[in-house]
């Protein structure tokens, strides 16, 4: 069985939120202190050589150089600071929201899919559907998968994700079968392989993972 919902957040996932906005402000606050502190480095060592000149061409090239350095440090400072801010931005947006897409699946047969950037999974769902997911953000662990848990997920402003929890309710499984190998890459490259990032259903039994169909997007 599979319930899709949306839900407010929980007073733990706004604790979450509150701290992930804290390391965010400070870490905007570690690159301007780094800014800062690199732009008077160059100033400094600059001002050191000018004394040391003997031409007006060698003033001329010590003032480019400080200048290109300064530049340098601005160009990775706003690259920087674009990143930190659109993340405080997205995070501030999911606490506004305050709106949780809440995956619910209760189901006692999967498959699992192992890869070097994460691990997918096949969940069979009753009405003859399978269940597909997976990520850097779904290894197994001690109590994941069970035969009954909960994804909790918030998006920012374009979609990303913001916030992800797994919330384990029953107890642990172990796959009917994990596919690796040649066999694991054909699923992959499958037009026919549902989109794990999007949780996608699709009609079907993993017993018959030869005959997926086009998959049916919830």
């Amino acid at each position: 069985m599979l319930l899709k919902k949306y839900r407010p957040l929980t007073s733990k996932e706004i604790t979450f939120l509150d701290k992930e906005l804290e390391q965010v402000k400070n870490r905007l606050k570690f690159h301007y202190k780094l800014f800062f502190g690199y732009s008077l480095l160059a100033i400094l060592i600059g001002s050191f050589v000018f004394f040391k000149l003997d031409s007006r061409a060698e003033l001329y090239l010590l003032i480019g150089t400080v200048i290109v350095y300064i530049l340098i440090g601005v160009w990775i400072f706003l690259e920087n600071y674009c990143k930190i801010k659109k993340q405080h931005n997205n995070i501030s947006l999911a606490k506004a929201r305050n709106n949780v897409i809440s995956i619910r699946v209760i189901s006692d047969r999967y498959i699992e899919l192992s890869e070097d950037e994460g691990v997918h999974y096949l969940f069979q769902l009753s009405d003859n559907q399978i269940l597909s997911f997976g990520g850097q953000d779904f290894y197994p662990s001690k109590k994941f998968p069970s035969d009954n848990f909960e994804i909790a997920i918030c998006y920012g402003e374009t979609e990303e994700v913001v916030f992800l929890k797994k919330y384990t309710f029953g107890k642990k499984l172990e796959p009917v079968t994990k596919i690796i190998g040649k066999e694991k890459w054909n699923l992959f490259a499958s037009a026919n392989y549902p989109n794990p990032d999007k949780f996608t259903i699709l009609e079907g039994s993993l017993k018959e993972l030869d005959k997926m169909t086009t998959p049916k997007r919830h």
